[in-house]
């Protein structure tokens, strides 16, 4: 693989001029600078980004941490991210816990990081953010000035939720609770005991589970043990809805009809499900886009901000038949 001295050699001018050309400077000509650009690439030329980072230049790259790579939810969200990064010349890299990956950061080899991995230590997101690294929290509230939160409104999503469940007026209620690690079902459970508390005597039970349909079947499990006439569930995650669905089918209950159920994330499959799941809805794309925006910011402008991603309820049959 060529380097810069093997360009300027071919070239015949001096590696300062290339390193000109390589980095877009107006200190060359416009041909001097095509003529360079057209031999790193016959000569297959790759920047050094360890090099790059020494001398605090950008390395244009962005790194985002994610528990897991497939589905729905993480397919829109890492689209959202990497359109704005993409319309600002920037690229992502996606990673899956590790201390491999997590010393990119460190290392300076790359300009910032999106972190949306419970699996993330916090204290390493303060070592790294105390260095003076670029970070955008978004699966966690961190009582820190130097990093900035992308956040959804899992309150507003988790009140909307109860409040529906109450007004189908059942005998009593039970929550479906995701991973202790996981900060957003730990904001959802909080703010739903503390609206159904805000209605009145409501009898509710709390279900541990961990996001997963197999979650959702085992919940079904203690629910029919319940042995109430009516039952409304609020599944802090959609997917331990449809695990809910495929339990009570099981045991001849209708969702909707006998159990009213309302999940979380409005997941695509919750539309094709009969009946309908009723969902809290966010869009996974802007809140994707959002936290690529703020990192963006706290990179080119210095500017540390937080942003809350709005909720809404979505009204299905799972509540209604």
């Amino acid at each position: 693989m060529a380097g810069i001295k093997e360009i300027a050699e071919k070239a015949g001018v001096s590696i300062s001029t290339v390193s000109y050309a390589l980095n877009n400077s107006n200190k060359i000509t416009k041909e001097t600078r095509d003529k360079i650009l057209k031999i790193a690439e016959e000569l297959h030329y790759t920047p050094n980004l360890a090099g790059r980072s020494l001398k605090k230049q950008k390395t244009k790259l962005v790194e985002m941490y994610v528990p897991d790579f497939g589905g729905y939810f993480y397919g829109h969200l890492l689209a959202g991210v990497a359109e704005v990064l993409k319309n600002k010349g920037y690229e992502l890299i996606v990673a899956s816990g590790g201390k491999q990956s997590r010393s990119f950061i460190s290392q300076g080899l790359v300009d910032g990081a999106i972190i949306l991995d419970p699996t993330f230590p916090d204290s390493e997101i303060e070592r790294l953010s105390k260095a003076g690294n670029k970070l955008v929290l978004m699966d966690r509230k961190l009582n820190m000035s130097s990093v900035s939160h992308v956040l959804l409104d899992n309150e507003k999503g988790a009140k909307e939720a109860v409040d529906a469940l109450v007004e189908t007026k059942t005998e009593m209620f039970a929550i479906l609770t995701g991973p202790s690690t996981s900060y957003d079902g730990r904001k959802r459970l909080e703010a739903a005991l503390n609206e159904f508390q805000a209605k009145g005597n409501q009898t509710v039970v709390v279900i541990p589970s961990d996001f997963t349909i197999e979650g959702g079947k085992k919940a079904a499990e203690e629910i029919i043990k319940i042995k109430r006439e009516q039952i409304g569930v609020f599944a802090l995650n959609d997917e331990m809805a449809f695990g809910l669905y495929e339990g009570l089918k099981k045991n001849n209950l209708v969702p909707g009809k006998d159990i009213k159920i309302v999940g979380y994330d409005n997941d695509l499959i919750g539309r094709y499900v009969r009946p309908q799941l009723a969902t809290v809805d966010y869009s996974k794309h802007q809140w994707g886009k959002k936290a690529a925006e703020v990192l963006l910011d706290m990179i080119e402008n210095e500017v540390t901000r937080n942003e809350v991603v709005t909720t809404k309820l979505i009204s299905r049959e799972s509540l209604k038949k």
